[in-house]
């Protein structure tokens, strides 16, 4: 009986391995598909979101020049006003 008893050990320990074997080939096909779809997201980030923001700080770059503009403005009318007065 002992003799029975290791081939069925030995069969059932390659049995478990063939399935950690398949469990961490499928394991790492998800992996290597989570890695696709994250390099996509960030090629999309890249190339859309990144400009989209750049026009949006350069619009908020033109207020700022033309809120310093005005105040200098408005600095050289007062300067000038108690010149004349």
């Amino acid at each position: 009986m002992m003799m029975r008893s290791r081939p069925l050990q030995i069969n059932t320990m390659r049995d478990d391995m063939d399935k950690q074997q398949l469990e961490t080939q499928k394991r790492l096909g998800q992996v290597e598909t989570d890695v696709k779809i994250i390099k996509h997201d960030i090629t999309i980030i890249k190339d859309n979101h990144l400009k989209h923001i750049e026009k949006d700080v350069s619009k908020i770059d033109t207020r700022l020049w033309a809120i310093l503009f005005m105040i200098v403005a408005l600095a050289a009318s007062n300067v000038l006003a108690t010149w004349f007065n």
